[in-house]
């Protein structure tokens, strides 16, 4: 599925959300991630999950970390 068909997804609504590219936010919801459950992990563990860098999952971390305040 694409990042548009989840629009309407609530599950997927903070990812959705996200200050990040479009296609980290559809890695993340096609590994079933939410804002909060990438809050719980390490940026360095949701980089070895994900497959991606240390530093985008930084900024992924951050971007969730920003939209909590």
């Amino acid at each position: 599925m694409d990042i548009m068909s989840y629009q309407s997804s609530i599950k997927y609504s903070d990812v959705l959300e996200l200050e990040i590219a479009d296609g980290l936010k559809q890695l993340l919801i096609d590994y079933g991630f939410t804002r909060r459950r990438i809050l719980k992990l390490q940026p360095g563990d949701l980089a070895s999950i994900l497959g991606i860098d240390d530093y985008i999952a930084k900024i992924i971390y951050n971007a969730a970390k920003r939209k909590r305040q």
